[in-house]
């Protein structure tokens, strides 16, 4: 952000200087978890499907280690991992899916959510997700 001050400056003499202040934060790069907003099945499903892209900002993301994808339908109170598995590219995007991933061991419930965790994000490894899609049946 920045502010503006007027006043004289010794590098710029005068009473009419406009000096701009910039003040900034060092990034850091973090572990994220991304969750849907909830969406509500017709039934309670007992299997679920998913489809995403990523891209490496930095380094080389090792899937289901580095990037991981969950499902729940209760809500998000309970959450099964999905093994993703690599489906090539679009070209600029990595495109991962998981299929028939079994949810009939969770809670009954009819809210569908997904989950994206990334794990050991440093300057040297940025996972970054471009779009995700939920199905079940």
């Amino acid at each position: 952000s920045g502010t503006m001050t007027k006043k004289s400056d010794v590098d710029f003499p005068g009473d009419d200087v406009a000096k701009v202040l910039f003040k900034y934060d060092v990034v850091t790069e973090n572990d994220m978890t991304l969750i849907s907003n909830s969406t509500t099945a017709q039934a309670a499903p007992t299997k679920a499907d998913f489809v995403m892209t990523y891209t490496d900002g930095a380094g080389t993301t090792t899937v289901n280690t580095d990037l991981k994808a969950y499902a729940s339908r209760d809500d998000g109170t309970t959450w099964t991992q999905l093994t993703l598995a690599s489906q090539g590219s679009t070209g600029a995007h990595t495109i991962l899916t998981a299929h028939d991933l079994d949810i009939s061991g969770q809670p009954s419930g009819t809210d569908m959510r997904y989950k994206i965790t990334t794990h050991n994000q440093s300057a040297t490894k940025e996972t970054r997700i471009h779009a995700t899609s939920l199905a079940w049946k």
